[in-house]
């Protein structure tokens, strides 16, 4: 693995994993500790907070406040409390995660080991923060964002980086995407995601085939639609194959939704400021990998 540039500083590098035991996600997650508790928490470009369950900030002694309702992945409203600053560790890094919410969490968290969600985008205030899920590790890194993309090139010459104009919207990681012919919409890139989904309204005229599914919520609702195999994928100026597209009638955040069937076999680069490009490197050959029997089995979070 090549040296970071002089100008960058490597502040953290640790393995993400999608193992819970026996079984498998299909999100990535680092193992933190949280007031002297050992947790896996789920690393989300698609939150806009930090997420800690209601159960993990309990057993911790987290205090904490009733807030508005949220919305989850599926639309669903879901009943939060608001835990303010909380600092946890990630392997020797400390962090304050500030404003963070908690929600009750999902009942395959608590047997999976599952304490909450990192809104990886705001992980850090000013350093690049790179998941890579090609390699699948997760790296803090100081200094320009240029450096930085430079760096990443060399150590993965299997992709190549997109430099992508965030969107409009909300603190998410927003792009600009398109399936086939159709124009761009907003699109979220999130390795929370299961599956690439579009709302019937991105696609005018596209139906699908059969039913299908995608992820759950954290509320608990399941994502439905109807499948539609072999479309294409726009994005900057690349184009990835969607083997089997996810039709819904509607997506809360945006009409577009790039899940971890394309982001698997990627990386990305984002930052707490807005105003800054995300970099996502996609596989030079055009191609991405599939999602695995196990995953597919298991990979419902």
């Amino acid at each position: 693995m090549p040296d970071p540039p002089a100008t960058t500083n490597v502040l953290l590098d640790v393995p993400l994993t999608f193992d819970v035991g026996v079984e498998v996600t299909h999100a990535p997650m680092v193992v933190a500790n949280v007031g002297g508790t050992m947790t896996r928490l789920i690393v989300d470009t698609g939150s806009t907070d930090h997420i800690l369950t209601r159960e993990l900030a309990d057993r911790v002694g987290l205090g904490s406040e009733a807030g508005e309702p949220g919305t989850d992945s599926v639309g669903a409203s879901v009943p939060s409390w608001t835990l303010g600053d909380v600092p946890i560790q990630i392997g020797d890094l400390d962090f304050t995660l500030q404003s963070v919410v908690a929600i009750t969490g999902p009942a395959r968290f608590a047997g999976w080991g599952i304490g909450g969600i990192l809104s990886a985008q705001h992980l850090h205030p000013t350093a690049q923060v790179v998941v890579d899920l090609l390699d699948r590790r997760l790296t803090l890194v100081a200094g320009a964002p240029s450096d930085v993309t430079a760096w990443v090139a060399a150590r993965s010459p299997s992709v190549r980086p997109l430099s992508l104009d965030r969107a409009p919207g909300d603190s998410t990681i927003l792009v600009h995407a398109a399936i086939d012919a159709y124009d761009p919409v907003v699109t979220l890139l999130d390795p929370g995601g299961k599956r690439t989904e579009f709302a019937a309204s991105a696609v005018p005229g596209l139906r699908g085939l059969r039913p299908g599914s995608g992820g759950r919520g954290v509320g608990g609702g399941q994502t439905l639609g109807a499948e539609v195999e072999n479309r294409t994928l726009r994005v900057g100026d690349a184009t990835l194959p969607v083997p089997n597209l996810l039709i819904r009638e509607e997506i809360g955040i945006a009409p577009g939704l790039i899940g971890m069937d394309i982001l698997r076999g990627t990386v990305l680069v984002v930052s707490a400021d807005e105003g800054q490009p995300v970099i996502w490197f996609v596989p030079t050959d055009g191609q991405v990998p599939g999602t695995t029997a196990r995953e597919e089995r298991h990979g419902t979070v």
